[in-house]
């Protein structure tokens, strides 16, 4: 009796041995510092995973504690983050490298409390009850460092995918898997070990690498709110478009008529989560929610709306075909980035061209002129200078320079051109990858060799001429936009579609694009994409050639 006292009491040495010791160490955190508070609360989890004799039930206490103190600093370090991903930033690096530090650091702590209860031989009940929450805690810290790896376009580690399935097939073994918990205190939604795991297979199905590091943040929150729409099965079928195996970690696979089956292997789909997708999308774009709340207030709905498409896209499990032969090249290039400098540099409608133009209408078209340039004005732009070393038809790569600025993200608008060239493209940045050298390769996706800068004279929605009215002398005022005109792979412009200025779509609105003798009346249809200062458009032409 006296040895079972002995050990009930001991206690451990560290210097958190109890949640109020613990709580008093934490209390000396940095308030206004969040990056030095959290590498203190990762050091502390450091020590606390490797430290030996703690009561189970003071283990658990104690990483709860460190877990949910460490994460609203690791939140306000993400947003920091996102803010300027700069891939070659060192500040940005420091960011990424604490918060990964910290979800492993927590991860290990979580799967120390997991070891320790699977060796006591008589299993307390209370701890019991806690393991879905931390088998919860558990897996998201797991999928939280595989999002960071995704953030910066590399390769997610072997240890992620051994880690992810082995607890969650601990989970599944004692019968929890399944059991549904709120992971922290004040979240409304239920999750589970198994949604855990499905939030990360989704996310990775969903090809990130061609998002932002925003828009994959994005995408997180949209698969926590779909992951109870997704399948998860122990047997294929229709509804189930991959497939993994929990006794071989690695990336979930599509799913493969050839593939043999066994009791480890786990199939799962996002299909029926499509027409849920397509309902939020088609009332964000068409402005039946006043304010999208849920995915996050600091995404704009446009933002929020090209994340939409992409995961419908690449749920489908119909993936794009991107393979195109490829010729290896070394060209020095020009590129700007921007949609007011490229709109300035791009071939041009001249104003005197443009017939039935007002001296009221001309003089409010040149005092545009920042966004689009008269042919005879002298443009000031700066360019970086890069290195194609591969093209195809669609595009080209290249390392990205260490002297390219922070504006280079995926769906980043760049003009480019040849050294000695005088006619500008039109790009947009499609891919980056970090490989073991830390050196980033950069692809650009070659919207359009010959676009063409026009102004859209702004008529109306439907039938309503909103921004149409008459004057006092009885003349007509119009409402003006420079857009690029973006023709299709076969240089025509019945297919084209257009570069506005970010917040400028609006769907239905009626607009005549003036291209001289050519203008004609145009109809907004879709959002196709957006970035930071533009959105790319489908129209369609009203009337007859």
């Amino acid at each position: 009796m006296f040895s079972w006292l002995n050990k009930l009491e001991r206690k451990a040495d560290h210097p958190m041995s109890d949640v109020d010791e613990a709580r008093a160490l934490l209390a000396g955190i940095p308030k206004d510092n969040p990056f030095k508070a959290l590498d203190e609360v990762t050091a502390w989890l450091d020590t606390f995973k490797d430290a030996q004799g703690f009561r189970l039930d003071r283990r658990f206490a104690v990483a709860r504690l460190l877990d949910e103190t460490g994460q609203l600093l690791y939140a306000e370090l993400l947003k920091h983050y996102l803010a300027s991903p700069h891939l070659q930033d060192f500040h940005g690096m420091m960011l990424w490298r604490a918060s990964q530090a910290f979800l492993k650091a927590l991860a290990a702590s979580y799967a120390m409390c997991l070891h320790e209860y699977r060796q006591e031989e008589k299993k307390p009940l209370d701890i019991r009850e806690q393991l879905p929450v931390i088998s919860v805690r558990l897996l998201r810290a797991i999928a939280e460092r595989m999002k960071l790896d995704l953030m910066r376009y590399i390769e997610v580690e072997q240890e992620v995918w051994d880690e992810l399935y082995r607890q969650y097939h601990y989970a599944e073994e004692n019968q929890f898997s399944s059991a549904m918990v709120y992971a922290y205190a004040g979240h409304v939604i239920h999750t589970s070990p198994q949604r855990e795991l499905l939030c990360a297979l989704g996310l990775y199905a969903a090809s990130p690498g061609t998002l932002a590091a925003d828009q994959i943040e994005v995408a997180s929150r949209i698969t926590a709110r779909m992951v109870s729409l997704f399948d998860f099965k122990t047997t294929a079928d229709g509804s189930c478009i991959y497939s993994l195996d929990l006794a071989h970690p690695a990336a979930p696979s599509p799913l493969d008529d050839k593939l043999q089956a066994s009791p480890d292997m786990r199939f799962f789909g996002m299909t029926r989560a499509i027409p849920r997708l397509e309902e939020i999308a088609h009332q964000n774009e068409r402005g039946t929610i006043p304010q999208e709340h849920r995915f996050g207030n600091e995404f704009t709905p446009d933002g929020k709306l090209t994340v939409l498409r992409h995961l419908q896209l690449h749920w489908s499990g119909v993936q794009p075909h991107r393979y195109q032969e490829r010729h290896t090249i070394n060209t020095a290039i020009k590129v700007v980035h921007g949609f007011k400098v490229v709109s300035k540099l791009v071939t041009h409608v001249e104003l005197g061209h443009i017939p039935n133009l007002s001296a009221e209408d001309a003089a409010m078209l040149k005092q545009h002129t920042g966004a689009l340039s008269l042919a005879t004005e002298e443009i000031d732009y700066s360019s970086e200078d890069w290195t194609a070393l591969d093209v195809s038809t669609s595009g080209f790569g290249g390392l990205l320079p260490k002297t390219a600025g922070p504006w280079v993200k995926i769906g980043a608008l760049c003009g480019i051109s040849d050294q000695n060239a005088q006619q500008w493209w039109v790009g947009m940045v499609r891919r980056l990858h970090t490989d073991e050298q830390n050196k980033v390769h950069v692809g650009i996706e070659m919207l359009a060799r010959k676009p063409l800068s026009v102004w859209l004279r702004i008529l109306g929605k439907g039938k309503e001429r909103v921004s149409n009215w008459e004057t006092s002398s009885g003349s007509f005022a119009y409402d003006y936009l420079p857009v690029i005109l973006l023709p299709d792979a076969h240089n025509s412009y019945l297919n084209a579609t257009m570069l506005m200025e970010s917040q400028s779509y609006v769907p239905d609105s009626i607009y005549e694009m003036m291209m001289g003798e050519k203008s004609r009346n145009i109809k907004l249809t879709k959002l196709l994409a957006e970035g930071d200062d533009y959105e790319q458009v489908e129209f369609e032409w009203l009337g007859t050639e």
